[in-house]
Formats: structure tokens, C-alpha cells, sequence
């Protein structure tokens, strides 16, 4: 294969990929609690200089690189400003950790504070209709004739008295958290959650993690870089056909 062509195949993939995951964050600029995914991409060295035999090799062309590859996408788990709502059901962590949830058989965690009360009185998700946990993991059920507080240290108390306590946790290597909609992350890695005290604010909601000019910014250079490698294809592609149509002519 050309080795023009192939370096700028692989430059035109990875700026596809680097904007769907910039299009993906946008769609998300105002979703509660949103993190927002990076799209890392890796410039890759020549096959020679791999291998180690860079004499068999062009010096020129040792100095285009052997192409840029993507990485697995990374999400940022910074936390988010926080958007005061006056809904008692509505709390937000203000700083590190996730909520526990339980999802059939399986815990997930999430930061978007949206809860209501179900049909047997257990605090829930809104999305997906989800038992929030307290520390001990069981379901947090409320008295719906009784107003409910929440205090920072996540506590959560009805006449007077404590209910339970949210049951927040946090994780010493994030990337092992992984997407699975709505806001709920299944972790895949080798640790187990450790509790936190993080402050829960009552009445409040996380804002989505997503700048938006910052990610239209990044569309735009994703785009234009895209555009150029597919103007090389092209212009490559061009440049083979004449050398196939006239140098290999006989006149």
C-alpha cells in the first residue's frame, strides 16, 4: 500500500472518531451531570523504527511518522458547578463520588441527583425508575406524608429522626467506570468503591461537565483536520492514476 495514503487514512479515521465523540458531548451540554468523554489519539511510529531496522528505511519518509491512531476514549470525572433547584428530591454531590443505585441484580453509580419517590415509597431515579442505596446498600424508603431532610453529610432524616444515609462512593481508578446511558456507570475495574464523605447538597443539581464553545471549537479543528487528510487521499490518489495512465504508456 501507498504509504502517503496509509498515513493519511489513518489521520482521516481518527478526526471521524475525534468528532462523534465531540457530537456525542454536545448532544449532552445540558444533561444533569453529564461527564464529557476525550477523544485521545496517539501519533504512532514508523514500522522500521518498531522494529528497529530504520537502514532498510527512506529518511524522508522515517520523517512523516507511521500515522495517527485512537486511543480508548477517556471520560473526565471532574465535578461539574452546581444549579440550585428548591426541589427537596433533587441533590447533588459537591465534590468526588457517585450515588450507588441497584439495577436488577447489579449496582451501578451515577452523579445525577434527580430522585422521586416510587409506588413503594423508595427514592429513585427518575430515568430509570432505579432504588437509590444507602451505606449499608440497601434501599432508602421515605414516609410520603412527612417532609424529608438531607444533610451534607448525606444523612437523610424524616420528624426528626434519621432514615438512613446515602450511601456515596468513590473509586481510586476511574477509568475502570464505564457508560452505560443515562447516566449510570458499571465499573469493570480491579478495586471495590470505597465510602466518602463527600457534601450532598439538598435542592440542587449538578450542571453537565460539557463547555459548549470549547467543544464546537474542538468540532471545527476535528473537521478541518478530517478534510485535509481526505484533499491528501485525493491528491495521492490523483498523483497514481497519472503515473499509472502515463508513465506506464507506451508512445
Amino acid at each position: 500500500m501507498n504509504y502517503g495514503l496509509y498515513v493519511s487514512a489513518a489521520g482521516a479515521l481518527a478526526n471521524s472518531y475525534r468528532q462523534d465523540v465531540v457530537a456525542n458531548n454536545l448532544a449532552n451540554v445540558d444533561t444533569v451531570a453529564f461527564k464529557r468523554d476525550l477523544a485521545l489519539l496517539q501519533g504512532r511510529r514508523t514500522e522500521s523504527s518498531q522494529r528497529g531496522g530504520q537502514r532498510y528505511s527512506d529518511p524522508l519518509l522515517e520523517q512523516l511518522g507511521g500515522g495517527l491512531f485512537a486511543l480508548p476514549t477517556h471520560t473526565d470525572f471532574s465535578p461539574g458547578s452546581l444549579d440550585q433547584t428548591h426541589n427537596p428530591y433533587d441533590l447533588a454531590l459537591a465534590g468526588r463520588g457517585f450515588f450507588q443505585v441497584k439495577n436488577q441484580d447489579q449496582i451501578q453509580y451515577t452523579r445525577d441527583g434527580r430522585f422521586k419517590l416510587d409506588e413503594q415509597n423508595q427514592l429513585v431515579t427518575v430515568t430509570e425508575h432505579l432504588p437509590v442505596l444507602d451505606e449499608t446498600g440497601t434501599p432508602i424508603v421515605l414516609n410520603p406524608g412527612l417532609d424529608f431532610s438531607v444533610t451534607e453529610a448525606g444523612v437523610v432524616n424524616q420528624a426528626g429522626a434519621p432514615v438512613g444515609r446515602l450511601g456515596v462512593v468513590d473509586f481510586d481508578d476511574t477509568t475502570g467506570l464505564k457508560k452505560q446511558g443515562n447516566n449510570l456507570y458499571v465499573y469493570e475495574g480491579g478495586d471495590s468503591p470505597r465510602a466518602v464523605v463527600t457534601p450532598v447538597k439538598q435542592g440542587a443539581l449538578e450542571n453537565s461537565g460539557v463547555v459548549a464553545v470549547r467543544q464546537l471549537t474542538e468540532m471545527i479543528k476535528a473537521q478541518r483536520r478530517f478534510q485535509t487528510n481526505l484533499s491528501s487521499l485525493q491528491l495521492q490518489d490523483q498523483t497514481l492514476g497519472m503515473a499509472v495512465n502515463r508513465l506506464g504508456s507506451i508512445s
